[in-house]
């Protein structure tokens, strides 16, 4: 009797232990949240040559038109910019249309005159384009700024100090859900505005606009775009 007691406890204990093992083995067989993926990395350490190289993977390179290179940058390299007719053209990829998903793109920069309207650091698209737009630029205050338009309207953001210091600084846009955040050497801003979705047919264009104009005047190195 004690035996077939035992016998029973066993396989209830048994079967509990199996019970719990699989819910274990579910809860690790959960999918972890889903991770950005880097789109576009630019070291801009080229030292000769039109071509601005995608470290990403994602094969979307930029051709430079009067664009100095192998300056010294924020890390490695860096590309220099003339004011008045310097711009890189990545032609338009998928990978750089980022819906309705989360995005974020870094640059650094170094300068020392303000611009009369506004230097245009990287964009995607015109207020004019279909489908969208986005961009950051530093305007005619010296302070940085960030700007998403799309399917449910236009959010945009300047605020940190004025930057013309001759020093690096790094300037990163993030759009997250009706979210837009603009943060300068590490301080942040946000403030809340539904975007929407992006997603268009233009070039990306890093120091002026994709039709020329509002050329950037300084020093550039690192820029990176991530979506998700």
């Amino acid at each position: 009797m004690a035996l077939a007691t035992n016998r029973s406890k066993l396989l209830v204990e048994g079967g509990l232990a199996t019970i719990l093992a699989a819910g274990a083995v579910g809860l690790l067989a959960q999918p972890a949240a889903a991770a950005s993926t880097v789109r576009a990395l630019w070291h801009m350490d080229e030292t000769s040559g039109n071509v601005m190289h995608d470290s990403s993977g994602q094969g979307n390179n930029g051709t430079l038109t009067n664009v100095q290179v192998g300056l010294a940058g924020w890390s490695g390299g860096g590309f220099g910019f003339n004011g008045s007719s310097s711009i890189v053209k990545v032609p338009s990829a998928s990978s750089l249309n980022p819906g309705s998903s989360p995005f974020t793109w870094t640059t650094h920069v170094k300068f020392t005159q303000i611009p009369k309207d506004d230097y245009d650091l990287v964009r995607k698209g015109l207020s004019t384009t279909s489908g969208g737009h986005w961009k950051s630029e530093v305007l005619n205050t010296g302070k940085a700024f960030c700007e998403v338009r799309g399917s449910s309207g236009t959010t945009h953001l300047t605020n940190g100090p004025t930057l013309n210091n001759g020093a690096w600084h790094t300037i990163t846009c993030t759009r997250n859900g009706s979210t837009l955040t603009l943060t300068v050497d590490g301080k942040s801003y946000s403030t809340t505005h539904a975007s929407g979705t992006v997603s268009n047919s233009a070039p990306l264009t890093i120091g002026a606009k994709t039709s020329n104009g509002d050329y950037f005047n300084g020093t550039m190195d690192e820029v990176q775009l991530s979506i998700g």
